[in-house]
């Protein structure tokens, strides 16, 4: 027998030693306690201008699972994201479901995430399709977070009595925004004060709630992230998930 043979052969046998191979019984146990882990979740919609959208998936006071969803970049900011391309998605979940699940199934953890893909699918992708209005939308990415962030639902009217004024003083605490820039935003795009007001007010409560500074005390100057955007990606603003200030990265525009 070849040396090469020989490799592949006790490869073969390890492997086998140490993965279980996949069952109906394994992956039934997988799919209840992913059915599990998201009853009685509720979704909230978050949309991150016209190129991105999250479903949160909150359980008791708690972001157990986000979907976003990245759609093309185009030269036109004001067109509407029902008429952008859809690009990419990412799924994230807790890792330690993850973790729990190999400590007790000996599986391969890449045929553990076509598990989790192919059940949010099957389990959610009809629901959020029709949340959004697309019938085209897909999971194509599965990330992991190390813990999980306070979930607030999101906030959709201004407290009684708060003026315009008040909301610009929420808004430019601790970020580049100037009043005349604000101003000239809203003559633009009628309601852009008030989004950005009640924004800012649901990232305050979550850092609250997660024991941290208001968030806007925390942002970084646009640009001093940009080159966390991964290849072919440019940051467009800033986004807020799982209680964390990060990118929003969109897909370039071809020239």
């Amino acid at each position: 027998m070849k040396l090469q043979e020989r490799i592949r052969k006790v490869l073969k046998e390890e492997v086998n030693k140490k993965y279980l191979k996949p069952s109906e019984k394994s992956e039934k146990l997988i799919l209840d306690r992913l059915n599990n882990m998201t009853s009685g979740a509720e979704i909230y919609h978050i949309k991150s201008y016209d190129t991105r959208h999250d479903f949160e998936f909150c359980k008791n006071g708690k972001v157990i699972m986000n979907l976003a969803l990245f759609f093309e970049e185009t030269d036109d900011d004001d067109t509407p994201t029902s008429e952008r391309r859809f690009e990419t998605s990412s799924l994230t979940i807790p890792s330690n479901f993850v973790d729990g699940i190999l400590g007790i199934f000996p599986i391969r953890k890449n045929y553990l995430n076509y598990i989790i893909e192919e059940w949010f699918e099957d389990t959610f992708l009809d629901k959020i399709s029709n949340m959004i209005g697309r019938n085209d939308i897909s999971v194509e990415e599965l990330s992991f977070s190390d813990r999980a962030y306070a979930c607030v639902p999101p906030i959709k009217e201004v407290p009684e009595g708060v003026t315009q004024d008040e909301m610009i003083k929420v808004i430019m605490n601790g970020t580049l925004w100037r009043k005349k820039d604000l101003l000239a935003l809203e003559e633009r795009e009628p309601g852009s004060i008030e989004d950005m007001y009640l924004t800012k007010l649901r990232n305050n409560e979550i850092a609250r709630l997660d024991g941290n500074n208001p968030l806007e005390e925390r942002e970084m100057k646009e640009g001093e992230l940009t080159e966390k955007c991964w290849a072919g990606y440019t940051q467009k603003g800033m986004k807020t998930m799982f209680g964390k200030r990060y990118p929003n990265c969109v897909k370039k525009t071809k020239k």
